[in-house]
């Protein structure tokens, strides 16, 4: 496998600025509602330091397109919590990446279907993703493998499966991670599968964006509060996460490798 450089590091701000105008729509516009949503956006400076770039994407979005994302996953790619699909995180990824490139030509599909499985999901690349031709295909995955217990060594073969398949027919491809709850952890052994899909991530040098190890960074500074059960502040707290994530992907994605200095 090879080395990878050390990657380009962004600040906050940086990092934060398509998150900022994802948030901005759903929150109203105010000053105060946008700065509330600067600062429960923020990510580590240094998340996406090792992870591979994106090349193709972002110069087809330089070029203005016309650019097709598919994001294929289960429940939270779907994004029913939030209400319907034009709150789910591709849409807000879709918004970021718009709000960036205003004059690109992009279309961002949300495949996601509850409950599946990484091999549910690889059944259905024909239909759902490969009948789009898309640019780049997001491929969230690993939840309901850990919460079916599938055997680990069937979940790794899916995984190189699902990949090799993607690559034969899609420029680029990127890995989601799961979810992130204290609560669900208790009865959940999640590591050893986001462990598996990291492995493979690294293996196949593609990028994977981290979204467990973000919502955690978020839980544990209070920007999120991951244990409210009310029906109506759940939906407002997915609404919001979405929101975030959506745009965090697009921060991803638009990464640049940093410039050599001799």
């Amino acid at each position: 496998m090879k080395m990878r450089l050390q990657r380009q590091k962004l600040g906050p701000t940086q990092i934060g600025l398509a998150a900022v105008l994802a948030a901005f729509a759903f929150w109203g516009g105010t000053p105060k509602k946008l700065a509330a949503a600067t600062q429960s956006c923020a990510t580590p400076a240094d998340i996406y330091e090792y992870e591979p770039y994106l090349p193709r994407t972002l110069g087809a979005l330089e070029k203005g397109g016309p650019i097709t994302i598919v994001a294929v996953g289960g429940a939270s790619t779907r994004g029913r919590a939030a209400g319907d699909d034009s709150r789910a995180w591709p849409a807000r990824l879709g918004q970021a990446l718009a709000a960036r490139f205003p004059s690109a030509r992009i279309t961002v599909l949300n495949r996601g279907v509850a409950r599946e499985t990484a091999a549910q999901m690889v059944a259905r690349f024909d239909k759902d993703v490969f009948a789009f031709k898309p640019d780049l295909v997001i491929w969230e995955t690993a939840t309901n493998d850990a919460v079916s217990a599938t055997d680990v060594d069937a979940f790794q073969e899916t995984l190189q499966t699902g990949i090799e398949r993607l690559r034969a027919a899609v420029p680029e491809v990127m890995f989601m991670n799961p979810q992130f709850s204290r609560l669900s952890e208790f009865v959940v052994n999640f590591n050893r599968y986001t462990t598996i899909l990291r492995g493979v991530a690294d293996l196949s040098e593609l990028p994977l964006f981290p979204r467990h190890e973000i919502m955690r960074y978020w839980a544990d500074r209070g920007v999120f509060n991951f244990r409210v059960t009310g029906r109506e502040q759940r939906r407002e707290l997915a609404i919001h996460l979405y929101a975030c994530i959506g745009a965090a992907v697009a921060d991803m994605i638009v990464r640049r490798p940093p410039v050599q200095v001799r």
